[in-house]
């Protein structure tokens, strides 16, 4: 069981997380927005559970859904904003946008655009690693629709045949864009079809940020020990849908209900204020102030410049002879 003081951290890195993609919800509906935007809400849990276990060295690879990844991996909320709105000051220069962020000082390697895209990546750098005779790991991000992509097998089969230490974290949310698990998925969930590959793994409930951080915990220090891959699967939901402005008429309203009633950021405020009534005073701040953080980001980049012709041509072309 978690202390006070780790269950209050938690709650407010899935605050700062839930916030700025309200934020991000808001923004999808104004004239500036342009291109997709996906959100996590309802999947906080998952992502602090378990980046906030892993080491400073440790490689990361995320999907087009990053925004969570980013936040809990400890991300300039402000670059992460800029790169949203196309702006210079951007983490890519505004050149990749929302479904693009990378921050390479923290080894994250980058968010994948392309469904399992982050999948053979990881394998690399965590064989990398392991070639060199360090003890990082690789942790790799990935929807339940991955799993249908060839990149999911051969980066697995690559990572269990030469031993690669990756954590790969599914994160099922009962969707792969708007066709249902129930229809999609060959067994009952992913882990029937990671299984027969003989690979360590385990099937958990991604809501609970109790349970996931535990399972973090021990799986993060078996492959780093063991120095082979491990996988799991979290099963959780994004209530905001594939995209902003989803209409989301695929789910039912029973479903819908089900699943608000286990929303990761209320049932780990359940459990604090069970603990210690008084510290809903504490919430509520953490919650204006992280508003607040989000809210001064926006405002901030939204000032800044978009990157010129030069920046773009600069991206592209490198100059005769340069390294």
């Amino acid at each position: 069981m978690l202390e006070m003081k780790s269950l209050l951290h938690g709650w407010k890195m899935m605050s700062l997380i839930r916030e700025f993609d309200l934020y991000v919800k808001a923004f999808a509906e104004t004239k500036e927005s342009v291109g997709y935007l996906h959100t996590s809400i309802g999947q906080e849990a998952v992502s602090v559970g378990i980046i906030e276990n892993l080491r400073e060295d440790d490689w990361m690879t995320s999907t087009y859904r990053n925004h969570s990844h980013g936040v809990a991996r400890g991300l300039d909320i402000y670059r992460m904003v800029a790169e949203l709105l196309g702006r210079k000051t951007g983490y890519c220069g505004g050149l990749g946008g929302s479904m693009h962020i990378a921050d390479q000082e923290r080894n994250f390697i980058g968010s994948m655009g392309i469904v399992a895209g982050g999948i053979p990546i990881a394998a690399g750098a965590a064989f990398a690693s392991k070639m060199l005779g360090r003890e990082q790991i690789a942790l790799c991000f990935f929807g339940d629709g991955a799993i249908h992509q060839g990149a999911f097998h051969e980066g697995l089969e690559f990572a269990i045949k030469f031993e690669a230490p990756v954590l790969y974290v599914c994160e099922n949310n009962l969707y792969a864009e708007s066709t249902s698990t129930d229809y999609h998925l060959l067994h009952e969930s992913v882990i029937g079809t990671v299984e027969p590959y003989g690979i360590r793994s385990i099937k958990i409930d991604g809501n609970d940020f109790e349970h996931v951080d535990e399972v973090a915990k021990e799986m993060i220090s078996w492959v780093r020990a063991n120095k082979k891959p491990a996988f799991i699967e979290c099963m959780t939901y994004k209530r905001s849908g594939q995209y902003e402005g989803d209409t989301q008429t695929y789910k039912s309203a029973e479903e819908t209900e089900f699943w608000e009633s286990r929303d990761p950021i209320l049932r780990l405020g359940y459990r604090i204020l069970s603990l210690d009534a008084s510290r809903q005073s504490v919430l509520d701040t953490y919650v204006l102030e992280n508003q607040l953080i989000v809210k001064a980001a926006f405002e901030r980049a939204a000032k800044d410049l978009y990157p010129s012709v030069d920046d773009l041509y600069e991206a592209v072309f490198a100059e005769s002879g340069a390294n």
